[in-house]
């Protein structure tokens, strides 16, 4: 209950940040440009708080706090009084127009990189790139990567951390051809491997993109002490609690949490027999593992145990801390390589190198908000600037309803060099209005299934 009430919390405020500073983007720019600004919303529905300036602008905070908007003087939504025609969207100048417009995602952007600036400065933490294990008979595998080694590069890309390596790979999804891994041994040798991305599949509603390789990062061995039974699943129902330690199964010992999960994920619908510490007393339960999909489309054995994960050690850390003008610098590339990798993923959903599996709705969003929060205000400012960029990259989609599809008519009116017919933009608006709820739909759909 209390993560629920975490993630919504932590969701509500990066929505309404995020919406505002979008909005805030239209709004200054129509005013530094003449327009009349009539209101400025948060949100949708009705009212809980509003107020006028100077200018008779309205301000509103709306119940519904998913969106929001800036409405201006318009000729095309309703009658406008004589004064107020000079101030017009409709009548301005078309650099005027697609100024206004851009703004918005603009200001996204410009968002992400105060959050990113702020992140460096206060410093973040990343896990460096250690391989844990090669899978047998995969690309990894094949190419000669080890388990023991760090990754120092992809595609002659530094890696510092597993984050960095993610994001290399998030630009290959979909290719067919070699990719460049460097890694060090423990003696510092460094050595260069070339994968072939021909047989890379990518499975799952998440897909893992290491694991699609055949490389496992390292984790620490987790002591076998559980920390929470999810409601409802195998291992409740055969009387497993939380504070338990797993001492055995089938007879053979267990020392830590792999070593379990390595024998529950194969034994699908087979009865196991769990000896347990509970309270200085030896309890044997018997549990059968259900089949359950894991995120990277693997049918694994599933029952519902939670342990919590070791600290890690500052020597499996790498922190970067900038100061302030180092941290700009890096807070602008970094929005420029999320921007560049946004834009490539949705190229390659449109090509179909990705499925619609990997759409995220507002459940997600606020499990990843909640998530970050509770694990630190800098890794929440991470993730703030990762979806203001999304945002601002599918509002330039050229999406009719959408700022791109806005964008879209009005470069189409500089071309023709008259406006596109008020026809043409109804039919229009109503095809990308039928696109954006069908999106939406598979987003939450996808949420629902990562929730099962």
């Amino acid at each position: 209950m209390a993560n629920v009430l975490i993630s919504t919390i932590a969701f509500l405020i990066a929505i309404g940040l995020l919406v505002t500073f979008h909005e805030f983007g239209h709004f200054w720019v129509a005013r530094r440009l003449g327009v009349k600004v009539l209101r400025f919303s948060v949100g949708f529905g009705k009212p809980l708080i509003r107020w006028q300036d100077k200018h008779n602008t309205e301000y509103v905070i709306a119940a519904i706090p998913l969106g929001g908007y800036v409405k201006m003087v318009d000729e095309r939504e309703g009658p406008v009084l004589t004064e107020h025609l000079p101030y017009a969207f409709n009548r301005k100048p078309i650099t005027s127009r697609i100024a206004i417009v851009l703004a918005g995602p603009l200001f996204n952007f410009i968002f992400a990189i105060l959050a990113y600036w702020l992140m460096y400065m206060i410093g973040i933490k990343g896990v460096i790139p250690q391989i844990g294990e090669i899978k047998p008979d995969t690309i990894a595998m094949h190419a000669g990567l080890v388990a023991g080694e760090e990754i120092v590069s992809v595609d002659h890309h530094p890696t510092a951390t597993w984050q960095q390596v993610n994001k290399q790979l998030m630009l290959r999804i979909g290719d067919k051809d070699l990719l460049e891994i460097e890694t060090k041994e423990k003696s510092g040798i460094i050595r260069t491997h070339f994968l072939d991305l021909h047989q890379w599949e990518l499975k799952g509603d998440k897909p893992d993109l290491l694991y699609g390789l055949g490389i496992v990062p390292y984790e620490l061995p987790i002591f076998p002490k559980i920390s929470d039974v999810v409601y409802d699943e195998p291992a409740m129902h055969a009387g497993i609690m939380a504070g338990d330690v797993i001492l055995s199964v089938n007879g053979k010992q267990i020392n830590h949490w792999k070593e379990f999960t390595d024998i529950t994920t194969h034994s699908i619908n087979q009865p196991l027999k769990i000896t347990l510490l509970r309270d200085g007393n030896e309890v044997t339960l018997s549990a059968t593992p259900r089949a359950k999909e894991a995120t990277n489309g693997e049918v694994a054995g599933f029952l519902g145990l939670v342990v919590k994960p070791q600290k890690l050690p500052d020597t499996m850390l790498r922190k970067e801390h900038l100061d302030p003008l180092h941290a700009f610098v890096a807070a602008v590339q970094k929005t420029q390589e999320y921007i560049a990798i946004s834009f490539t993923i949705i190229g390659k959903m449109v090509t179909g190198n990705i499925g619609l599996h990997a759409l995220s709705g507002p459940i997600t969003i606020a499990q990843g908000a909640g998530a970050t929060l509770v694990v630190g205000f800098q890794y929440y400012l991470s993730f703030l600037a990762l979806i203001s960029i999304s945002l601002g990259v599918l509002n330039l989609l050229p999406i009719p309803i959408l700022d791109g599809g806005h964008l879209l008519f009005y470069f189409i009116e500089v071309i023709i060099r008259k406006p596109v017919p008020e026809r043409v933009q109804m039919v229009g608006f109503k095809i990308g209005l039928i696109l954006l709820l069908f999106l939406m739909i598979v987003a939450f759909y996808n949420d629902l299934l990562r929730l099962l």
